[in-house]
């Protein structure tokens, strides 16, 4: 019930309750972001080299394993026939791909496609190694 009063209060009286924060706190306040101007190219052409190999082998890996596409034939390529930029290029995690950031990459102890020797780091149920063979 007390939930619902709260509720009700801020529902009714938001904007004069932000409007005193915002006189006593100006710091609570969120401004207004605008316009970005970060002067950096399209996403295909400010991938770096390790974003862009990571992003091909992806999705050749996907094409070949899975039978299936994660970007649709004009987004591969974009990404293949784009050149890269000479400007600044994404920094961080660059898509939406959970295995794409490093932290979760560390924590499902994934291999990436783009890795060369792949098969030889994965270790899983179907690999044998030597201690099997004993």
């Amino acid at each position: 019930m007390l939930g619902l009063i709260i509720l009700s209060i801020f529902f009714f009286f938001g904007t004069c309750i932000e409007s005193c924060l915002a006189s006593c706190c100006e710091s609570l306040m969120i401004g207004d972001v605008g316009q970005l101007d970060e002067e950096i190219d399209n996403y295909w052409a400010a991938l770096d080299e390790g974003d862009r190999k990571w992003s091909v082998k992806e999705e050749e890996n996907s094409h070949k394993l899975l039978t299936g596409e994660i970007l649709t034939k004009e987004q591969y390529s974009r990404l293949l026939n784009m050149k890269p930029t000479k400007g600044a290029t994404l920094q961080g995690v660059h898509s939406y791909d959970i295995l794409a950031n490093p932290l979760y990459l560390d924590n499902f102890q994934y291999v990436t496609a783009a890795e060369e020797d792949r098969d030889a780091l994965i270790i899983d149920n179907t690999t044998s190694t030597k201690d099997d063979s004993a």
